[in-house]
């Protein structure tokens, strides 16, 4: 069995329908067995951000709250997946429960990293 990759400092972005499409990125991290992630913009986000428990697998179990552009706050749960995929690049599948009842599966990709605006 292959060891599931480490998510640490790795950047992602939402995969979306129309690859040239606007879709929410951000950076994940880990230290020990806890996991967290910020969001920000891209689609409809705004900003947001995870935090959750590394399973022995590699898998983890996180909650995650979002803010949208639309001012809208969505909150949740997941179980995300890492593996990688046939270019060598970390795809994440999140099984998702929102507050709300919604449940689906997401991907995000692994993405170089952005290049950010001096402040």
């Amino acid at each position: 069995m292959t060891a599931a990759p480490d998510v640490d400092g790795v950047w992602f972005r939402l995969d979306v329908d129309d690859p040239a499409g606007n879709a929410p990125y951000g950076q994940y991290h880990r230290q020990d067995d806890v996991v967290w992630a910020e969001f920000y913009a891209g689609g409809t986000l705004r900003s947001g951000r995870l935090v959750g428990r590394l399973r022995a697998d590699g898998s983890f179990d996180a909650s995650y709250c979002l803010l949208t552009r639309s001012g809208e706050l969505i909150s949740g749960r997941c179980h995300s997946i890492p593996e990688i995929d046939a270019q060598g690049n970390i795809v994440i599948s999140d099984h998702f429960e929102r507050a709300d009842g919604t449940r689906g599966v997401s991907r995000i990709r692994q993405i170089p990293e952005p290049m950010r605006e001096a402040s």
